[in-house]
């Protein structure tokens, strides 16, 4: 028989996890740069916050496409929300 693999403790805890779920945004959103991304792959099977928090978003944000009915918006009320933007 071959000897049990070791298994991998993982953090319960993270004392990163704002900037950890930023990057999971970013990561999920197509922004993240490629240091973020293999960063947050070398650390996301140590730490079961920021794997659990990676799951949750990618499951919300999938749902939220599945459901969500895409309309055409006029143009003339994106021209006025690109202006109130720019008065910010």
């Amino acid at each position: 028989m071959f000897p049990e693999a070791e298994k991998v403790q993982k953090k319960t805890s993270c004392e990163h996890h704002q900037d950890c779920m930023k990057i999971i945004q970013l990561i999920l959103d197509g922004q993240a740069t490629d240091d973020q991304i293999t960063h947050f792959k070398s650390n996301v099977d140590k730490c079961l916050p920021c794997e659990k928090g990676y799951e949750l978003e990618k499951c919300i944000k999938e749902t939220m496409q599945l459901r969500l009915e895409k309309k055409c918006v006029p143009t003339s009320l994106l021209d006025c929300i690109k202006r109130k933007i720019q008065e910010l």
